[in-house]
């Protein structure tokens, strides 16, 4: 992968593209384009992707995304859940504490 240069002399950046026609394809970018635009240089690294590619990954893509998405809200209900057994185990802790101490205290009556 030899390196390119772009209009503004500067070496050119590789970046990935991932829009749902070149998912994942990388491509050389100028290196100032999020700064000020850059000179508009552009040129393809990867080779043209196959229409049957161009089809697939998009799908997969928001299947990955969608599956993320859904671990990311069962981690934060099996935190929520651990948290609210720790809350109870603590509470029916106390609640046996304060009723063998109350106990003891009827017995020597």
């Amino acid at each position: 992968m030899a390196g390119q240069i772009c209009y503004c002399g500067q070496l050119a950046k590789v970046k990935t593209s991932w829009t749902d026609g070149n998912s994942a394809r990388r491509f050389f970018g100028c290196q100032s384009y999020e700064e000020n635009g850059g000179c508009g240089f552009f040129s393809w690294l990867d080779p043209p992707m196959c229409e049957r590619s161009k089809n697939v990954i998009p799908g997969l893509l928001r299947s990955i995304r969608s599956m993320e998405e859904a671990e990311r809200k069962a981690n934060k209900r099996e935190r929520k859940l651990r948290f609210l057994l720790i809350a109870s185990w603590v509470m029916f802790i106390v609640l046996w504490i304060a009723t063998s101490g109350s106990e003891g205290k009827k017995n020597e009556m």
